[in-house]
């Protein structure tokens, strides 16, 4: 190109650097093409004369004519575009080669890519199956499984107690769960996850047992299973967790309750009805906490009261909704717990409803559904107390409650 011809030159720009007419640019791509000229040619026209020659900014005359300088570093600069794509006319040709050249490549990538998924998962076929995945604690759970066409190396997680390797060459192991829960098993190897499944240890009884602070997936049950279980509560005073149970007191521990049975309820349409008290004077610590857990087949709603300016350590889950004290006002849920508390919980039409001393405090709605009720979990920082406890069904009908004396 010798003469200036501003159209063909705002066509070969537009087709290079393919940023649209050029009557629909910003500062942005005005910046861009004037380090472009620079870098290209070594001349220096600004934005605003850029904007100028391109239409972009009003001119006082109607005759408008750009700088001889102007021209001819744009001249320049068109002149190297042309240079390095080789001829617009051929790149365009040369793109219409291409998008035909993918078109044909595609099916091909694609029966590729199936028959390579395929013999993938033909050489990760696996079976892992519980024989026995609900029964009453403790007992022996039987896991058939034959990993022989994995390549990886193949491990199980069985709820607690860490990982086991799985042989190739055998078919069977064997789990002891010698204490009462849900636990969720999970094979895998050391790249992905290939299978969960969930075990249910139901328990004949309340059973009493601690944790470390906060940590209750390191509960561990009471040798004594009667030492709690005075005439009006259960209470496992400290003196006992010293001497008898080795509980080291001056560590924040958690002492808690559990009972899981098959119900036979649906979770999300139920209400419980207890009574508890945490008094920081028979054993309990700072910020000190009485939680709950009602946990379904599906999922769970655990949340806790703390002490009165403790607010920031209260939390609630309800299905997949999780409030946490850190980041939400949870206020509701600070009182004062060294006198009895009578808390009651009401799910209905997916909301979750809880109350204290008749009073509703709080409520949130889920999506996902919680399933039937399998257990029933009542925590304490420390050592906390609880009363009568009962749960009623859709109808309002009581279906299980356990009663002290007066």
């Amino acid at each position: 190109m010798e003469q200036f011809n501003l159209n063909q030159i705002k066509q070969i720009i537009e087709e290079n650097f393919n940023w649209g007419p050029s009557d629909e640019w910003t500062n942005f791509h005005f910046k861009e093409l004037k380090k472009a000229i620079e870098e290209a040619t070594g001349d220096n026209l600004s934005e605003e004369t850029l904007k100028r020659i391109f239409g972009k900014r009003k001119v006082t005359t109607k005759n408008y004519r750009p700088q001889a300088f102007s021209k001819l570093a744009l001249i320049k600069f068109a002149n190297n575009l042309q240079q390095a794509s080789s001829f617009i006319p051929e790149k365009k040709q040369q793109s219409k080669q291409s998008k035909t050249l993918i078109l044909l490549i595609l099916p091909l990538v694609g029966i590729l890519f199936l028959f390579l998924w395929y013999e993938k998962q033909k050489t990760e076929e696996f079976t892992f199956i519980c024989n026995n995945p609900k029964e009453l604690a403790p007992y022996t759970a039987t896991f058939r499984y034959d990993v022989s066409d994995i390549k990886d190396s193949v491990f199980a997680n069985f709820g607690y107690w860490g990982e086991y390797y799985l042989s190739p060459e055998k078919n069977i192991i064997n789990f002891f769960y010698r204490m009462p829960g849900v636990f969720n098993v999970k094979l895998y190897t050391r790249s992905k996850v290939l299978n969960t499944s969930q075990v249910i240890a139901y328990s004949s009884d309340w059973q009493g047992g601690y944790y470390p602070n906060r940590a209750d997936s390191l509960y561990e049950p009471f040798f004594n299973q009667s030492f709690y279980r005075h005439d009006d509560f259960f209470y496992a005073d400290p003196e006992p967790l010293l001497t008898e149970e080795g509980v080291n007191l001056r560590d924040r521990y958690y002492t808690a309750y559990r009972y899981f049975s098959p119900f036979n309820k649906s979770l999300d349409s139920l209400s419980l009805e207890t009574t508890v008290e945490n008094n920081a004077s028979t054993g309990s610590m700072l910020c000190y906490d009485a939680g709950f857990q009602l946990i379904g087949e599906s999922g769970i709603i655990d949340f806790n009261f703390t002490q009165s300016r403790c607010s920031r350590f209260a939390g609630i889950r309800v299905s997949e909704k999780y409030l946490s004290g850190e980041d939400t006002d949870l206020k509701s849920l600070a009182v004062d717990m060294s006198t009895w508390l009578n808390v009651k919980t009401v799910n209905k039409n997916n909301k979750f409803n809880l109350y204290l001393n008749d009073q509703l405090i709080f409520e949130q709605p889920y999506e996902k559904p919680l399933g039937k009720l399998i257990g029933l979990v009542i925590y304490f920082s420390g050592s906390g107390k609880v009363d009568d406890l009962k749960v009623f069904d859709h109808k309002n009908k009581l279906f299980y409650s356990y009663e002290f004396g007066d």
